[in-house]
Order: C-alpha cells, then structure tokens, then sequence
C-alpha cells in the first residue's frame, strides 16, 4: 500500500434525495455516479491510492469496476463508515474526501494529501462541514451539520486548508442549480 490513501465514503447512489424535487431516481442515480467518479479520478492523479467505504451492492460493483478498493461500511453513520477507512489503511497517512464534490481537482487533493503526510488537515465545506480530513492514525470524527468547527474543537493543532474546489459539494436544488452543465449531462 502507498504512502497516502484516499478514503471516500459511499452509502449508495440511490441517496441524495435533498435533491428529489429536481431529480428523478435515475438522475440522482446518474449525478452520483458522475461526482463520484470525478472524486475518484481527482484521487487517482494526485498519485493516491483509493478506497470506497460502503454496503451497497452498486457501489462495490462500480468499484470493483474501477479498481478501487472496498471496504465495508459498518451501516452506523458517515463518522463510522470514514473511521471503518482509517482503520483498514494499516496506518498509513489518509484523507477521507467526500464523493459529491463537482470541482475537485487532482491539484487540490495533492495539496491537502501533502499536509496530511506531516499533519491533521481540515478543508472545510461552504456549509460548515468537513469536505476533506485528512491525517494519520484514530482521528474524533463527528460528521453532520457544522462538523468542522467539532472537528477543529477536537483537533485544535489541525491545518485548515480553504479550498474551493473542495468546499463544495452538492447537497440541495440551490447547489446543484450552480452547475448547469451537470445538469445537463444528467438530464439528456
């Protein structure tokens, strides 16, 4: 296993349901897949090695396709699916990165890996949660709305690294109305 490992949690991609007003099922289905594979292909040319925390069926299959990595999503939470990661990386420095993030770059995940090789790194969401964690070894993860003041609280001597194309994600109509082109692509 490589020097740094990207964890990336995926419930399903039937969730994303804040977004049931403007999507169909199989557009969500469709959005969540393109993120994903954006998340992943952004991990991958950073040079990290990737990993999918779930129990759904589709996403191992999709993994599996992509050869990424599985493991099993303990089925209590987004704190415990990301600590289920961090414990199966065998102590080697990781960054769990969400997978809905739609300007993510190899760039600025190479950046924040970099931090977390020598340090705990936070990138926070416009929202106020926690986009990117990254660091070494058991780390208090307390995810849900304003996780990252909890997470800097717990882990004061963090790196807080405001990136753009990490602090957005698509959670709600209003985000996803930011990005015609997705959809776009969803909807043909």
């Amino acid at each position: 296993m490589p020097s740094m490992v990207a964890i990336i949690p995926i419930r399903s991609f039937d969730g994303m349901t804040r977004l049931d007003s403007v999507l169909t099922g199989p557009q969500r289905q469709r959005l969540a897949r393109l993120l994903a594979d954006r998340v992943v292909s952004a991990t991958t040319a950073a040079g990290l090695t990737t990993m999918v925390v779930t129990n759904s069926s589709d996403v191992w299959s999709w993994a599996f396709e992509n050869g990424l990595a599985v493991v099993d999503d303990p089925g209590t939470g987004l704190s415990d699916a990301a600590a289920s990661g961090v414990a199966s990386t065998e102590g080697h420095p990781w960054l769990v990165i969400h997978a809905d993030l739609p300007l993510v770059t190899p760039e600025a995940i190479a950046d924040v890996a970099a931090i977390a090789e020598r340090s705990t790194v936070l990138a926070p969401s416009s929202d106020g949660g926690s986009s990117a964690i990254g660091g070494f070894g058991r780390f208090p993860f307390s995810y849900g709305p304003g996780s990252f003041h909890r997470h800097l609280s717990a882990v004061p001597n963090a790196v807080v690294v405001p990136s753009p194309e990490l602090s957005i994600d698509i959670d709600t109509p209003v985000h996803l109305s930011a990005f015609p082109e997705l959809i776009a692509e969803i909807t043909k």
